[in-house]
Formats: structure tokens, sequence, C-alpha cells
């Protein structure tokens, strides 16, 4: 069992809450299309992107965040899996969403060529991550690696050219001084 599966019923009392109206403006996710949370866990994200996109799955590793996130909403369609392996159809995923997941991958250039191959044309993926290369992230990586999370951080610019190489189109910015929003759009 791993920590997120130990910690699952206090995650969101560890982990504050997901400050949608903060990034908003910089998400732009399409209302009548489906979206894909990727490394959802518990659904904090989920439960507040539910109401402004065409239905959600929410795709985790750990079973325990996944009954969690069943406590919270009966609209999320909640499925058990991992990036580098994702259980759905090739083209059929219009928006995904990975809020704080990435550096929690194991295999991130497998779960990102994945996630391409599910896509729809025209599709889009949002990730959020943290920087490594601010000062602020190295407490955090160290705090992860003290939790033997095995996390990898990457900067902006890696995660741009590890997606381009994929073959998405990519842009970026700035959320903090701390967090970056990429996104990563899928040709048609």
């Amino acid at each position: 069992m791993d920590l997120f599966s130990k910690i699952a019923g206090s995650y969101d009392k560890i982990i504050r809450g997901f400050a949608l109206d903060t990034i908003r403006e910089f998400i732009k996710l399409v209302p009548d299309k489906l979206l894909l949370d990727l490394g959802g866990g518990t659904g904090r994200v989920s439960t507040e992107l539910d109401d402004h996109v065409n239905g959600c799955i929410l795709l985790d590793r750990s079973f325990e965040m996944l009954q969690q996130a069943s406590k919270k909403s009966r609209n999320l369609l909640i499925v058990q899996g991992v990036g580098e392996n994702l259980p759905f159809k090739e083209n059929s995923i219009p928006q995904i969403f990975a809020n704080d997941t990435l550096h929690h991958v194991q295999f991130q250039n497998e779960t990102l060529e994945n996630c391409h191959c599910v896509m729809t044309p025209n599709g889009k993926m949002i990730i959020r991550e943290y920087d490594p290369e601010y000062w602020k992230t190295k407490f955090l990586i160290f705090f992860e690696w003290v939790l033997l999370f095995r996390s990898t951080f990457l900067s902006p610019r890696r995660l741009e050219e590890m997606c381009q190489k994929i073959g998405f189109s990519v842009d970026w910015q700035r959320l903090s001084k701390s967090t970056y929003l990429l996104n990563a759009n899928k040709p048609n």
C-alpha cells in the first residue's frame, strides 16, 4: 500500500483546497466536452470542475483515494488506473487536466504519450505543476523525498520539450513564482 492510500482519509485536510477561481482564466475548459482528471485522488479538483464541463472522469491508481472521491459526488465517473496505461479508446478524450500530478508519476513520458493517444484531435491537456528551479519548490521536493514519494519535478521548459517531441503544440505560463500551467494541444 502506498502513502497516498494510507493518507486517503485525511488527504483533504492535509492538502488545502483547489483554488479554481485563481486559475479559471488560465485553464480554458470547453464546457460541452468531457474532462479527464488525471491522478485526481480524492476528487478535490473534479468536484470543482464538474459543473464547468460536460461530465468528468476521475482517474487515480489509489482505490482508497477513489473511495474518498465517491463520497463527495455521484456525478463523477470514477476509474482506477494509471496514466501510462489509460483504459480509454484512442481519440476518445477531448480534454485532460492534471493538477499537481505529473511529478508523482513514475513513467512520465509514457503517460504523456498515452494521453496524446487517447485525446481527440484538437484535444487539450492542461498540466499544473511546480517549478523545481524555484526555491520554495525545493522544500516540497525535500518533503516528498523524506516521504519516499520518488517524485520527479520538471521545469516548464523540460516538460514543454517532452510534450513537443510527442507531437503536442505547447504553451505555458507562470501562475505563481513556484507553479506553472502548461497547455498541450493535440493537432487535428
